[in-house]
């Protein structure tokens, strides 16, 4: 048995040696074979300068300064006249005067004959007038003076009178209040609560009696009591009730809403 694993042991050293041996055969001839790589190193770009020679252009020839103009030369003085000597006087010479011969006188006009003047009118004979007694004499009778004549009568209203108007503003608003009243509803909070209070509303309203804003003037307080009264505004319609002669007199009212627990 022994000896079988000796020879068994002995035959696996040489087939490990022969298996050996093959690939080392094996491995050179792969490397024999096998083409070498080559390793080259990549060409190496050679950087181009380029450098150009710019001529610089000559700074242009400055301009002779311009030379300065010639100053004229100062003007001659004049030249003195010489005076001329005053001239001689001249003696007149006498003159020959010839005698005028005498004037004749001319013949005087004669006056023209004056009119035959008419004899003068014997003037009339005076009329003597004689004043009427006191007892002759009638009573003047002075006529009444004119009555004073009437006032003008003022102009009629043709509108309405402050008074109509001032009615009609009050039975709106009272007709706003019933209008909020029907719509006004308790809030459940506030009633559980026991809580009371009052708002005033400020309600503009246009030409036609619609609602345009609404807004709280004076707070109970409590929110909720604040809301259900601008909901009760907000729910009512006030046309109905507006008059005509309110169109243009009136834009805004104040309607107070209250809040009371029934006992």
């Amino acid at each position: 048995m022994q000896a079988v694993l000796q020879e068994s042991k002995r035959q696996f050293k040489h087939g490990l040696e022969w298996c050996l041996l093959g690939s080392l055969l094996l491995h050179g001839l792969i490397m024999l074979y096998m083409p070498k790589p080559t390793y080259e190193k990549p060409p190496v770009h050679k950087q181009e300068i380029q450098i150009e020679l710019v001529k610089e252009t000559p700074p242009p020839a400055a301009s002779p300064p311009a030379e300065p103009e010639p100053t004229p030369p100062p003007p001659e003085p004049p030249k003195p006249q010489p005076v001329k000597p005053p001239p001689k006087p001249v003696e007149p010479k006498p003159v020959d005067q010839k005698p005028t011969p005498p004037q004749r006188p001319s013949p005087t006009p004669e006056p023209p004959a004056e009119p035959a003047r008419a004899a003068p009118e014997a003037p009339a004979p005076a009329v003597i007038t004689a004043k009427p007694t006191q007892s002759e004499s009638k009573p003047e009778v002075v006529p009444p003076p004119a009555p004073p004549a009437p006032p003008p009568e003022p102009p009629k209203a043709t509108g309405p009178s402050e008074g109509d108007i001032e009615a009609a503003r009050n039975a709106f608003r009272s007709a706003a209040h019933r209008e909020l009243k029907k719509n006004q509803r308790y809030p459940r909070i506030a009633q559980d609560r026991g809580i009371e209070g009052d708002v005033k509303l400020s309600i503009n309203i246009d030409d036609h009696g619609n609602i345009t804003g609404i807004e709280i003037a004076e707070s109970s307080g409590n929110r909720a009591i604040d809301d259900a009264a601008l909901a009760a505004a907000q729910k009512s319609q006030l046309k109905p009730h507006f008059n005509e002669i309110l169109r243009g007199r009136i834009n805004n009212i104040v309607v107070t809403v209250s809040f009371r627990l029934s006992s």
